[in-house]
Order: structure tokens, then C-alpha cells, then sequence
């Protein structure tokens, strides 16, 4: 028997210009109103907008076309431009499989997996980043998935807060200063005492925060590497907080130090929280990214959002599920940790791909070859005579001053294709003239010999 033929109408493609007067029609009498003005009725007169909005006459789509390159055109070419900025945010390599892993359609949702018979691929990649993120901290138990770094570590002050019954809270100078101010909105509807503890030398001053300490206070909060690049003595920091009953929390913006700094199991940390864009995420001008927070198994059931568990199903075959749901949707609103509900799937296949890819090895490799290129890139510079530097441990950021004005290293590097580094007065008016470098595996042997010559010449 021959097999009949099936004619499919060919589907209309979207067309560029708007409506015409007689779909409208359609339209409207479909809704049921006879008028495009019978419809906004019900929005106040005052408030719809009366005059004309001047827009620019229609144009076919190639002009459109034209004229939108035109405008493109004006902006740097960045990926022309190597950044020797970080300041939170790093461009490191992404391998080409994770961006492939990314590219599947089916990642593509902002679906939260409550349904774990239509979840697993996004469940098990919750599980296997909980466990690298586990195993890269040193703590029990991860939250894989929140906003970003910053609202992950004002999580953790919540949470300690709740666990100490204590509403005093010490940050450290030297934590990112968007952190301290995430800090500061989540607290606000609560009594707190916030206290900033100096730095010397660029690094948390010691002594400083022993003399500070009292009974009344919740937790610390310090960065390792902190905002200047300074790896923190953090075991002799945790020592000092545990002796008052204070939780220590430490946090971290650049992941990828995690490859080769102690860990938080060893440093006796309580929480430990960060941003894990370094793992296999572009900058994505400044997000999303993925914050993470990690702590003890006895402070558990005080975790804001949700993590993945493994079970088996009726068939005992290995599957996942969502556990600890501890936000206000999924259990009563007085015992709610938070109402962070955030997803961020489609970081977390970043994230899963990237490490697997990298492996122990491989990322601790190439956590070394950051560390070397940033103590490279800062000699040679100092060796032009055009900088000053302090000694301190760094990992693959460092602090510089120059000794022409910073406008002028600012433009001399831009003039070379290169985004210039961060301006620390703006932050620290006391720092002037001091510049901060991000070095990470972008930059080549010959890119960091080609700045240091940059200022040989002078600027």
C-alpha cells in the first residue's frame, strides 16, 4: 500500500512590520472592547502619556540593520582587550565544552526542580557541584546555588546570628566593599552592631580584632584573598574568634584560589562562603553569577535555600532529590531561614562541567600558573621604576603604587588594548596613586613582558 502524502501548510514567519488596522479589529473584538482607548480605561488619565514620544521614522531592515552596527561599532572590542582588573569579578579561560554543555536547549530554564521525576539532570548537577565545592572548602554541607558572594555571606550572618543569639557583627576592612553593603541591607530590619576591623600592611590586623572581641559578638567575616589580593592568616584568626564563642566566617571572590590555599576544614572555620564565577562563567557584564555558602553539619537545619540529596527510587536505583527546603514557600514562615529561592541551573552546568573538565590536578595547576604570572607581572613592574610595592602574600592580585598619576598609567594602557586596573583611592582615599592588578591564565608570558615594557618607556 503506498504511503499517503501529508501536506503541512508552510508556518508564517514573524513579520517585521507591526499589526495592521484589521488585525487589530480582530483583536479587540476578540477581548471584547471596541477600542483601543476602551481597553486602557482603566488606567488613570493623568498618568498615560500624552504627548508625542518623538520616535524616528520607520526604516526597512537593512537600515535598521546599518544603523544598529554603526552604533556597535563605537564600543571596545573586549575581546580585543585584556582586563587587568578583577576586584570580584575575573576573566579566566573558558574551554569550549563548557560553553557547549551550556548551549543545550533543555538547561535553558529558570524552573526550580521541586519534581524530581523531571529533575534529575539538574538535581545530580546540584549534587556533584555540592560535592566539589564540599571537597574545595572542606566543610560537610553546600549551598550550591544563591544569588551571588555577596548575598551568600549576608546569608551567613543571618544564619549566625539565629545560631548565637548575639547581634553584634565584625567585618573585615578588607572585605569587598559591595559585600559589606549587601551586609548592611540584609541586616537593616534587625538590631546590629556592625564593626569594621582595620587592616596593616594589607592584611587584617590581629591584634586589632583581639582587642575588639567581646561576648557580644555573632561572627567575623573576613575575605582570603581579601580585596587587596593579601591571603589572610586565617587558622590564627579563627583561633582568636573561637575563643569568645564567635562563629568565623571566611570568604572568598576569586574561586579559584581554593586550588591551592588551605582549606576551611583546616582553618577551623564555621562557614565559608563565596562567588564561584571563576569556574567556567564569562564576566556576563557583572552577572548572573553563582554565590555558594558551606558550613558544619551541626549548623544545617539553619541553612537558607535548598541543596540536592541522593536516595534511590522503588527500583533501587541511584536518584536525587531536593532536601532541607528551609525557605518560607515550603514550610511554616516562623521557622523559614529565608526566602531566598533563587536557581541559577544554568550556572551550576557551568560550574559542574568546568571543575570535571579541570579536575584536582588540572585546577590546582592552574591556580599556580596565576599565582606565578601575578608575582611576575608585579616584579617586572617594579623593576621599570615607574611603581612602588609592598611585600605581602598575594595570590593573583596585588596591590602597586605608581609613581606617575594614575590617569596617566590608566590611558597608556588602554592606548596598548588593555583595560586598566582598579584606582584604589576611590575606595581607600588614604591609597593614593595605588593601583590593584588582576593576573589570571589569560595573559601569556609575552602579554605580561609587552606591560612591563609598556612602562619602561614611561608614560
Amino acid at each position: 500500500m503506498q504511503t499517503p502524502i501529508r501536506i503541512i501548510e508552510k508556518s508564517r514567519p514573524m513579520r517585521y512590520i507591526p499589526l495592521t488596522e484589521e488585525e487589530k479589529g480582530k483583536i479587540l473584538k476578540e477581548i471584547g472592547v471596541s477600542s483601543f482607548e476602551e481597553l486602557i480605561c482603566a488606567i488613570p488619565e493623568e498618568i498615560r502619556v500624552k504627548n508625542d514620544l518623538n520616535l524616528p521614522q520607520a526604516v526597512c531592515e537593512e537600515e535598521l540593520l546599518e544603523k544598529v552596527y554603526n552604533i556597535a561599532k563605537k564600543n571596545a572590542n573586549f575581546f580585543e582587550m585584556k582586563p587587568l582588573v578583577g576586584a570580584g569579578a575575573y576573566r579566566h579561560y573558558v574551554p569550549e565544552v563548557v560553553k557547549s554543555v551550556m548551549a543545550r536547549s533543555e538547561f535553558y530554564t529558570a524552573y526550580t526542580p521541586y519534581q524530581p521525576e523531571v529533575s534529575q539532570g539538574t538535581l545530580q548537577t546540584m549534587f556533584e557541584v555540592q560535592t566539589h565545592l564540599s571537597r574545595l572548602t572542606g566543610m560537610d554541607v553546600v549551598v550550591p546555588s544563591l544569588y551571588d558572594g555577596a548575598s551568600a555571606t549576608a546569608e551567613a550572618v543571618l544564619m549566625a546570628m539565629r545560631l548565637t543569639h548575639k547581634n553584634k557583627i565584625m567585618l573585615g576592612a578588607l572585605l569587598h566593599p559591595h559585600y559589606k553593603e549587601t551586609i548592611k541591607t540584609y541586616t537593616a530590619p534587625h538590631d546590629v552592631e556592625i564593626m569594621e576591623i582595620p587592616f596593616e600592611n594589607y592584611l587584617t590586623d590581629i591584634n586589632e580584632l583581639e582587642r575588639n572581641l567581646d561576648d557580644n559578638v555573632a561572627c567575623v567575616i573576613i575575605q582570603n584573598p581579601n580585596f587587596l589580593g593579601g591571603i589572610e592568616r586565617m587558622k590564627a584568626i579563627s583561633d582568636v574568634v573561637h575563643k569568645k564563642q564567635a562563629l568565623m566566617i571566611e570568604t572568598v571572590t576569586e574561586s579559584l584560589s581554593l586550588a591551592i590555599l588551605t582549606s576551611g576544614r583546616e582553618n577551623g572555620i564555621d562557614m565559608f562562603t563565596g562567588e564561584a564565577q571563576s569556574f567556567g562563567m564569562e564576566l556576563n557584564f557583572g552577572g548572573p553569577y553563582n554565590g555558594f555558602l558551606a558550613t558544619k553539619n551541626e549548623f544545617i537545619r539553619q541553612l537558607p535555600g535548598r541543596i540536592a540529596g541522593e536516595t534511590v527510587d522503588i527500583e533501587g536505583k541511584r536518584a536525587f532529590v531536593m532536601t532541607l527546603r528551609a525557605r518560607e514557600q515550603d514550610i511554616k514562615r516562623e521557622k523559614a531561614t529565608s526566602n531566598i529561592c533563587t536557581n541559577h541551573a544554568l550556572n551550576l552546568f557551568a560550574i559542574d562541567a568546568y571543575l570535571s573538565l579541570m579536575g584536582k590536578e588540572g585546577l590546582y595547576e592552574l591556580a599556580l600558573l596565576n599565582a606565578k604570572s601575578a608575582h611576575y607581572l608585579r616584579e617586572g613592574l617594579i623593576s621599570t621604576g615607574r611603581f612602588n610595592g609592598f611585600a605581602y602574600p598575594f595570590f593573583n592580585e596585588f596591590v602597586i603604587k605608581a609613581k606617575d598619576p594614575v590617569e596617566k598609567v590608566s590611558e597608556k594602557l588602554l592606548q596598548n588594548s588593555l583595560i586598566p586596573p582598579l584606582r584604589l583611592s576611590e575606595l581607600f582615599p588614604s591609597m593614593e596613586n595605588a593601583l590593584l592588578f588582576a593576573v589570571t591564565e589569560i595573559f601569556s608570558r609575552e602579554d605580561l613582558d609587552r606591560i612591563i615594557d609598556i612602562f619602561k618607556e614611561g608614560v
